[in-house]
C-alpha cells in the first residue's frame, strides 16, 4: 500500500483514512523499506498533512503504544519536544551550541498544576547535547524516568503527576530516530509525538511549531475523542503561550473550534523580552524550574503561570485565563508546586524495581 500512497502524495492527492492507516501499519511493522518511509514522509510533508491523515496515523500509533489506567479527569500537556531534525534545531535553538531559546516552560507548568490537584500525564523524550528536552530537565532535577508502567500508575495516583518516557510507549517508531535525522525536516512524526497520550486524557493542551497548524491539530484532537483542548502557538516561544507577544489559540469545546489571539497584557501581565525567559543547558534549565517553584519573581515566573493557566481552564478548574493565573500563583506561593517536585524525586528514587534494557513483560 505504501507504494500506492507515495504515488498519490507526489501528485498532491490526499489519502483516505483507510489508505493512511494501511500505509502507517507498514511503517510501524517495518514492512516498508527505509527508502519508502523517507519518500512517504517527505511527500506527505510537501503536500501538507490533513487532519484525517494525521488522525488515521495517530490511531495506528496508539494501538501499538502503552496505555495507562488513569482517571478520566486527567489532562495532557504535550508539546513538540526538541528533536533531532535540522529544521527543528534552527527554529528552537541558537544553532547547535547555545542550548534552548527558552527554559522548559511546560515542565514547570505541569508541576504547578499538579500542585493544584489536577491530574497531569506528560509524555517526554530526551534530546542530545546541547539541546534540552523535558526528559533531560526532569532527570537533572532528580526524577527517575525508568519506571515500569505499574510504578508510573502508582506515582500518578499518589502524586497527581507522572512523566512518561518515550522508551515505555513501544509505539513502533523507536527505530526511526536515525532516519529522522537523515531526512532533516519536520515530518508526520513531529505531529504524532504529542498525540501518543498514554494517559488517555480527555483534556489536552497542545503546542505546535507553526501557527497554520492550530486548526488542523485541534481537529485531530476532536477526531481522537478529546472533549476540551487548546492548541497554541506563541511568538518566540513557538509551542508555548508567549509572554513576549501574541499567541494564537484554537480552542476545542463542545465539539466546536474557535481561533483567537491572546497577549500577556490581556491578563494583567507585563510583556517580557525573550532574554528574560532564556534557557540553556539541562543544568541551567533545571535550576530555573526549581527557582520558579521556589517563588522567584520575574519573567520566568510570569510565563510559567500563564502556561499553567491553560490546563486549569481546559480542566474546568477556573473559568478563564485570569483566574488560572491567579490560582497558579497561589499554588507556587503556598509551596505546593515545589512539594510536588520534591515528593516526585523521593517517590521515583525509592521504588525498588526499575527497568533495565528492554521493557519487562508487563509492558507488552
Amino acid at each position: 500500500m505504501i507504494k500506492e500512497a507515495i504515488g498519490k502524495l507526489v501528485m498532491k492527492e490526499n489519502l483516505a483514512a483507510g489508505e493512511m492507516e494501511e500505509a502507517m501499519r507498514e511503517v510501524v511493522t517495518k514492512k516498508a523499506s527505509t527508502g519508502q518511509i523517507a519518500s512517504f514522509l517527505t511527500a506527505l510533508r510537501m503536500k501538507g498533512e490533513t487532519p484525517e491523515e494525521i488522525t488515521a496515523a495517530a490511531k495506528v500509533i496508539r494501538k501499538n503504544s502503552l496505555r495507562m489506567n488513569c482517571r478520566e479527569d486527567v489532562v495532557c500537556l504535550d508539546r513538540e519536544e526538541i528533536t533531532i531534525e535540522h529544521e527543528t534545531i534552527l527554529r528552537t535553538t541558537n544553532g547547535l551550541s547555545g542550548g534552548t531559546n527558552t527554559f522548559n516552560i511546560s515542565t514547570a507548568a505541569a508541576l504547578v498544576v499538579a500542585g493544584g490537584g489536577l491530574k497531569v500525564a506528560k509524555y517526554v523524550k530526551k534530546s542530545f547535547f546541547p539541546l534540552c528536552g523535558c526528559a533531560d530537565v526532569i532527570e537533572t532535577l532528580g526524577v527517575r524516568l525508568d519506571l515500569t508502567p505499574t510504578q508510573l500508575e502508582r506515582c500518578f495516583n499518589a502524586l497527581n503527576i507522572c512523566f512518561i518516557h518515550e522508551s515505555l510507549t513501544h509505539n513502533g517508531l523507536e527505530h526511526f530516530r536515525a532516519l529522522r535525522e537523515k531526512i532533516g525536516i519536520r515530518t508526520l512524526f513531529n505531529l504524532l509525538d504529542p498525540l501518543i497520550n498514554p494517559g488517555g486524557a480527555n483534556n489536552q493542551v497542545l503546542g505546535v511549531y507553526d501557527p497554520n497548524l492550530t486548526e488542523t491539530m485541534a481537529t485531530v484532537l476532536m477526531n481522537l475523542g478529546v472533549k476540551r483542548g487548546l492548541v497554541i502557538h506563541g511568538k518566540d516561544t513557538l509551542d508555548e503561550i508567549s509572554i513576549t507577544g501574541k499567541t494564537k489559540v484554537t480552542e476545542l469545546k463542545d465539539g466546536e473550534l474557535k481561533s483567537y489571539f491572546i497577549e500577556p497584557e490581556d491578563f494583567g501581565l507585563n510583556r517580557r523580552t525573550l532574554a528574560e525567559i532564556k534557557g540553556g543547558t539541562k543544568e541551567r534549565n533545571a535550576k530555573i524550574v526549581r527557582e520558579v517553584l521556589e517563588g522567584e519573581k520575574g519573567g520566568k515566573r510570569d510565563v510559567t503561570v500563564l502556561n499553567a493557566a491553560a490546563p486549569l481552564v481546559v480542566a474546568g478548574r477556573v473559568k478563564d485565563f485570569k483566574e488560572g493565573i491567579d490560582l497558579a500563583e497561589q499554588i507556587i506561593d503556598s509551596g505546593k508546586a515545589l512539594g510536588v517536585l520534591n515528593t516526585l524525586v523521593q517517590f521515583t528514587n525509592s521504588e525498588g524495581r526499575f527497568l533495565r534494557g528492554e521493557l519487562a513483560a508487563e509492558v507488552r
